[in-house]
């Protein structure tokens, strides 16, 4: 019972893990880290709009994180290379 409850909890952990860190996402116009929660809310609620997956496969973007990471270049942060 317990070995479950625990494999349970690291899938958890593994499962949510969050794109939106302010550390890998850098921008030219000098915003500031509360600048970006608001723009990462706004895009994690707009991330499934049709036009903003577009978007961001036009930006090279592919998986999962299309549509956030495309809202997000179109509010002016650029993802920093890994």
């Amino acid at each position: 019972m317990i070995k479950k409850f625990c494999i349970f909890i690291v899938l958890i952990f593994c499962g949510c893990a969050d794109v939106s860190d302010f550390e890998k996402f850098s921008n030219d116009e000098g915003k500031s880290q509360e600048d970006f929660l608001a723009d990462s809310e706004k895009c994690e609620k707009e991330k499934d709009k049709f036009s903003n997956k577009i978007q961001g496969r036009e930006f090279g973007f592919e998986g999962q994180d299309t549509g956030y990471l495309g809202c997000m270049k179109l509010e002016g942060w650029s993802r920093k290379p890994v």
